[in-house]
């Protein structure tokens, strides 16, 4: 089978969830014996190299605004796609339903992964959102296969846009590298930590993008009103120039640092397998796999109390209701109960174990891709 992956930045994984799960999902079915082919925009990665452990890479412009970025690369990506004769072409977005309509029309297959309720997300203005919404819509109508990685999404696309065939739930997956097993050694551990000016769990780790949707502020007015030695470390950033974001760098708290993106994946693993726990504010439906990464690395992790969020934790985590009062009264919680951040730890690792296996994921996108390109070409 040839899968054509478009709608994401690439692989290697370097900006977000969508990426990653192309990624984890791409190299264990080129490891099945299918072919892969994921469209890269340029400036993502290395523009010369095609291919990543054994990914195809296929590298095209993009009109690189916040608004047109996605859509522009996926136009030309869904031309260019043609060349390739895929089986089936899988894309993540709901904004490329309509653009879903040109491999379709001659002949291809398609499944689409919308990745939550993209059209609540705040970055986006009226319309923008209004666009994102029709083409959600549209997108059910278009592919031969909806693929939904939170059951709450799910559930809405199927009831709400009345899937026809219904929208199967797959979710997204994680790596198990608990601290105990790491293939960093201590002395670069040491080495990266010193480098940011950290210590073995004496931080408090945040690592997501700087937009409202991440409960950025939130966690920032709360952090400022407790009394502890322990920084927090606010990792992420944003690719376009955001007054929101330079906004959270005005506050006053010394204890904040703010080190901009972090996109080298042992840096990643250093800070989650060191941090004393990881406060996550992910707001918009859908799997947040920056969570379950954090999950699969046996990270203790508070989380803010949305469905999606409650489900991927169940009780290996902390929840709290978005407000600086909730947020602060459970990070002093676990400030005041080392055991019970060791016993969310143990945790963590076990609700990985119990639905979030990136082999098992891959079962059921192999499972569903197959489905959709049995149905041959029209």
């Amino acid at each position: 089978m040839k899968v054509a992956v478009i709608g994401i930045r690439g692989v290697p994984a370097r900006y977000s969830g969508l990426e990653t799960c192309a990624e984890e999902v791409g190299i264990r079915l080129v490891q099945r014996g299918h072919e892969v082919i994921v469209y890269c925009r340029k400036g993502s990665w290395d523009d010369s190299a095609t291919e990543y452990k054994g990914i195809k890479r296929i590298t095209l412009p993009s009109l690189k605004t916040k608004i047109t970025d996605t859509y522009s690369h996926s136009i030309i990506s869904m031309f260019h796609v043609l060349s390739q004769k895929p089986d089936v072409v899988l894309a993540f977005n709901p904004a490329l339903g309509s653009l879903c309509i040109i491999p379709k029309l001659f002949g291809y297959r398609t499944a689409l992964n919308p990745d939550g309720f993209d059209w609540q997300r705040e970055k986006w203005g009226f319309v923008a959102r209004s666009f994102i919404h029709a083409s959600a819509r549209l997108c059910t109508k278009v592919v031969d296969q909806m693929i939904i990685d939170a059951v709450s999404v799910c559930d809405y696309y199927n009831k709400a846009f009345n899937c026809n065939p219904p929208a199967i739930y797959i979710p997204n997956g994680a790596n198990l590298e608990i601290a105990e097993e790491s293939d960093v050694p201590q002395e670069e551990q040491t080495k990266i930590l010193r480098q940011y000016g950290l210590e073995k769990d004496g931080f408090i780790l945040f690592l997501s993008r700087h937009e409202p949707e991440n409960s950025c502020e939130h966690i920032i007015s709360a952090f400022e009103g407790i009394e502890t030695d322990m920084p927090l470390f606010f990792g992420g950033g944003v690719t376009y120039r955001s007054p929101y974001a330079e906004s959270l760098k005005r506050t006053q708290d010394r204890r904040i640092i703010f080190p901009g993106p972090i996109y080298d994946p042992t840096h990643v693993k250093v800070l989650h397998h060191n941090c004393y726990f990881l406060v996550h504010g992910n707001q918009p439906g859908g799997t947040s796999l920056g969570l379950l990464k954090a999950l699969g690395y046996g990270t203790c992790v508070m989380t803010v109390d949305t469905p999606d969020n409650a489900y991927s934790v169940k009780d290996a985590g902390v929840k709290y209701q978005l407000s600086a009062e909730s947020i602060r009264e459970n990070m002093r919680h676990l400030l005041d109960h080392p055991e019970e951040v060791r016993a969310y730890r143990r945790k963590a690792i076990e609700r990985v174990k119990e639905e979030y296996l990136w082999d098992v994921v891959t079962d059921k996108y192999e499972a569903a891709l197959k489905k959709a390109a049995a149905k041959g070409n029209r």
